[in-house]
């Protein structure tokens, strides 16, 4: 186990361990010695105090002055017992200074474990605190941590993911700002074409010239009310009115409209229902401009005279629509990107027919903030694409 709890008790439990062991080690060093230095020299000065004894023992009262040893059967004189307990002191003393030294050292192994156990939790924060700078700085470049705890280098993963996700965001905004600005400049530099035109008198002020001027503006009118609508999807603040609806109804309500550029096309939508319905609850307007988004994307992908299929189901959880045409196809590098803002398969095709590129965007955080989804599945170039889209059942 390498968990921040278990490193900082075990590091405790060392300090711990070590601290006894040497207490236990230094008593067991000092203790001996200084115990045969007792009885040396307690021996030696009995021996000494016995031979002067012996010398005027014939002079004085042999039990003058002569005290039992405690606990034993020796008789001791009183120079003696003065001599045992200064050495008593003396062994007293190295064993208070054996517990002095044991404790500083202990003391200082403690300091020692618990630096660097410190500086082992500590370097790699440090680290994250400096990358953290970094990115504040606009330097999305990730950390590279192999030491520390298992908390600390699931905190390095998921800070690297956000420093990703920081980078991914702000590349998005400059790609945003760079799209607005390139979808703007078409229609702007039309209308200012025209404007200069009508004012040099070269354009013919007539209703054609007018009727480009109002669709180039309706373009750009499309486009910001497009933006509107991805930033507060994004932002998590897209107004829905949900109802209790039928995605037949849906489905017809957007083929109606679509009916008009369906039929200038030559293309035919064939629309399938597996059951007598399919009650969910949902905003129905929001609904049916992912249907026409879906279907008016499959027309423009579609050659003349080609059949798009709508198909509706239901399980017990869910509801679902498919949109399949048999047009130009998603190769699979694109398929992860069809769903980004601005982001196109075919740039050229979808400029020309006047598409936002964030109608795709739209469509599925209408779908999430149904609680649904929208996915595609493509066989790859010139083999059609299919879009589904799931929504959560509701019973009528």
């Amino acid at each position: 186990m390498n968990s921040l709890r278990f490193r900082i008790l075990r590091s405790h439990l060392l300090v711990i361990v070590l601290t006894m062991v040497l207490f236990v080690v230094s008593v067991m060093l000092i203790t001996p010695r200084v115990h045969n230095r007792l009885l040396r020299d307690a021996e030696l000065s009995y021996r000494a105090d016995a031979d002067t004894d012996e010398q005027s023992e014939r002079a004085n009262d042999p039990n003058d002055g002569i005290k039992p040893f405690p606990g034993s059967g020796l008789q001791i004189s009183p120079g003696v017992m003065n001599e045992l307990r200064r050495f008593e002191n003396i062994y007293r003393n190295a064993v208070v200074m054996a517990i002095v030294i044991s404790g500083t050292i202990a003391t200082i192994v403690a300091i020692v474990v618990s630096v660097t156990v410190a500086r082992v939790i500590a370097l790699p924060i440090g680290r994250l605190i400096t990358a953290s700078r970094r990115i504040a700085g606009g330097n999305f470049q990730p950390i590279d941590i192999h030491s520390g705890t298992d908390e600390i280098q699931a905190l390095a993963v998921q800070f690297n993911h956000m420093a990703t996700a920081l980078k991914d965001a702000e590349q998005r905004r400059a790609a945003l700002i760079g799209d607005v600005a390139h979808e703007l400049r078409t229609p702007l530099a039309s209308i200012g074409g025209y404007a200069e035109g009508l004012i040099d008198g070269v354009v013919v002020p007539n209703e054609k010239t007018y009727a480009i001027i109002r669709d180039e503006a309706a373009r750009m009118q499309r486009l910001v009310d497009d933006l509107t609508a991805l930033s507060r999807a994004e932002a998590g603040t897209l107004t829905l009115y949900p109802a209790l609806v039928d995605m037949h109804d849906l489905i017809e309500r957007a083929v109606a409209l679509l009916d008009g550029k369906t039929s200038e096309a030559q293309i035919t939508v064939d629309v399938t229902h597996q059951h007598a319905n399919e009650p969910l609850r949902a905003d129905a307007d929001r609904i049916v401009q992912v249907v026409l988004n879906l279907l008016t994307n499959a027309v423009r992908a579609s050659a003349p005279h080609s059949v798009i299929r709508v198909a509706t189901g239901h399980d017990a959880q869910s509801v679902w629509c498919t949109v399949s045409d048999t047009g130009i196809g998603i190769d699979a590098t694109h398929i992860p990107h069809v769903f980004e803002r601005f982001y196109r398969v075919d740039p050229s095709r979808a400029r020309s027919t006047g598409g936002s590129g964030v109608g795709l965007t739209i469509s599925r955080a209408i779908c999430e903030a149904h609680g649904g989804t929208l996915t595609v599945r493509s066989d790859g170039l010139g083999r059609g694409a299919t879009f589904t889209m799931t929504l959560p059942r509701d019973e009528v």
